[in-house]
């Protein structure tokens, strides 16, 4: 799974042509993810222990950082702390072999047509637990922190949205991303959540206090707190 970025055809009339180039590199995807059972592959070490998010119950989840940009991996840490606000999940850095997430500079090969990050699908085969990031994209910290929050969502089990408002959906583009009704829906029936699965959509950036999430474990330790941004930034 990916995201598609335009970021880097910025002329009014070229930008537009690249979102049109993605409708239909998305289009085409679809019919493909219908049929594909298979995971993109790369000479990157596998994690060990990458079934811990096929888990239906609380997960612990150890994360490798093997990037070359130390902006992605800071954050990276914050929306794996989103994430962890709605799931019933803890995560821990693991520079060994026994990690569930192993984040990876991707190559040309992975990463094609303005692709600016790609995550493995935890059902399919060739499972390694692999997020690839294109390390020189050009990329403010707001759009490397919702590229985070995408394509870890893909790790959880999501697939693309059609609902441009989500943050599931294929295509960067301008304006809030939630994760909506239908992503919480989605997530249930994979995880145990913290979060009622009727919940309302979530703002990406924005923490699920354990305290209000109304979930049955609110006894857990409280999740870590990350500094969520104050504006949000154009997206592409």
């Amino acid at each position: 799974m990916y995201r598609y970025n335009c970021e880097f055809r910025p002329r009014f009339l070229v930008r537009h042509l690249c979102i049109f180039g993605a409708l239909v590199v998305s289009m085409t995807a679809s019919s493909v993810y219908a049929t594909q059972t298979s995971n993109w592959a790369g000479d990157f070490a596998p994690c060990a222990n990458r079934s811990e998010l096929l888990k239906h119950g609380p997960m612990s989840l150890g994360v490798k950082f093997s990037t070359s940009n130390h902006a992605i991996e800071r954050e990276f840490r914050k929306a794996m702390d989103f994430w962890a606000s709605i799931v019933d999940m803890n995560w821990h850095e693991d520079e060994g072999s026994s990690c569930a997430i192993n984040v990876v500079d991707g190559t040309p090969e992975i990463l094609k047509n303005a692709v600016i990050a790609r995550s493995q699908f935890p059902e399919w085969d060739n499972f390694q637990g692999w997020i690839a990031f294109d390390a020189h994209a050009p990329l403010s910290k707001f759009e490397m922190y919702v590229t985070a929050v995408h394509e870890i969502g893909h790790l959880l089990g999501l697939k693309h949205n059609p609902d441009a408002s989500s943050i599931m959906y294929f295509l960067d583009l301008e304006g809030p991303e939630v994760v909506d009704h239908q992503d919480i829906l989605s997530l249930a029936s994979r995880h145990l959540l913290r979060i009622p699965a009727n919940h309302e959509a979530i703002p990406v950036g924005k923490r699920i206090p354990l305290f209000q999430a109304g979930a049955p474990d609110d006894g857990d330790a409280p999740v870590r707190a990350v500094a969520s941004p104050t504006a949000l930034t154009k997206k592409h």
